[in-house]
């Protein structure tokens, strides 16, 4: 677990678990690799908006982003709704790849979809991707401060979940 993420849930007074494991970096990996049930994984997708600012959204891990829900959430245009790079992720986040903690590290602002509200317990990124966050939702929409919208598209998925 990245030491800002442990110490902003600490100091939230968060109650949680961190499970360690290989590294992951994506949904796929996650649900082959990991013992978690994947309807319980949530991904989070980090991106920069103007002003030098962040967000990060998240969502059940089997569902698709749906990237104007997400901009409009954020109040945005989508055009300027652009995915952090590793670098921004490291630099402005203190999470790598894989390991996006949905999360108001440095101030980003947090979305959460309305259907991680039917998840009792999640399993999320800790800020790394070779350990998992377990929270419960309500523990996690209580230190995250996340706004709750529909940020998914709404069909079938595809084979890959994306």
């Amino acid at each position: 677990m990245s030491p800002t993420i442990r110490a902003f849930l600490t100091s939230c007074d968060a109650i949680f678990e961190v499970h360690s494991h290989a590294p992951v970096v994506s949904f796929s990996d996650a649900r082959h690799l990991l013992p978690f049930d994947p309807e319980a994984m949530v991904k989070s997708l980090a991106f920069r908006l103007p002003g030098d600012r962040y967000a990060i959204a998240a969502m059940q891990a089997p569902e698709r982003a749906d990237y104007k829900k997400i901009a409009d959430a954020l109040g945005v245009r989508r055009a300027d709704l652009q995915m952090a790079t590793d670098t921004e992720l490291a630099q402005f986040l203190a999470m790598g790849p894989g390991g996006v903690a949905p999360l108001p590290i440095n101030e980003a602002q947090v979305v959460i979809d309305s259907g991680v509200t039917a998840m009792a317990t999640i399993y999320c990124g800790t800020g790394r991707n070779d350990s998992t966050l377990q929270i419960r939702s309500a523990e996690l929409l209580r230190v995250s401060r996340g706004v709750l919208c529909d940020l998914v598209k709404r069909g079938p998925l595809t084979p890959s979940g994306n």
